[in-house]
């Protein structure tokens, strides 16, 4: 895989992320968390268009940064301890309001409460899936551009 593939992984998986929990959210909270749902998917997308446009090792550490944060608060924090846990039987383990309930309020509905439900805990659990994928793709993203940047600062 070239490092333009990596990064290109990387940034998709990372999107992906963020536009199932973007869904997941709008879902349960309602159509107000729109617009917070774009600007959450254009931050990474910016960031990693400049980073490869300048070189700038400042912008592939603020995209790492915001990919962590993004895997830990909606993949780990919510789509693992909330949603998979769930699903598998475990007992809730998270300080989200709300959560602990077998069925979860949510301000949009489809045709049966179970499959609302369904839709619900299904988003929760590919963000989480979707977050694990980001893990792998922008840790190679960062293992091969590292380097070369390294690799670039010596020849100069």
């Amino acid at each position: 895989m070239s490092k333009t593939s990596s990064a290109l992984a990387s940034l998709t998986a990372l999107v992906a992320t963020l536009v199932a929990t973007g869904i997941h959210h709008i879902f349960r909270l309602g159509p107000a968390l729109i617009l917070p749902t774009v600007i959450g998917v254009a931050v990474p997308v910016v960031l990693w268009l400049l980073h490869a446009r300048t070189g700038k090792p400042a912008l592939l550490w603020a995209y790492a940064a915001y990919a962590a944060l993004v895997v830990f608060w909606f993949g780990f924090l919510d789509g693992f301890l909330d949603h998979v846990a769930k699903a598998a039987g475990m007992e809730n383990v998270t300080f989200l309001p709300g959560s602990e309930e077998d069925i979860v309020a949510t301000a949009m509905q489809l045709w049966s409460p179970s499959a609302s439900t369904a839709f619900y805990e299904g988003t929760g659990i590919l963000s989480a899936a979707l977050a694990l994928l980001t893990v792998i793709t922008t840790g190679l993203y960062l293992y091969r551009e590292l380097p070369a940047r390294s690799a670039m600062r010596t020849e100069m």
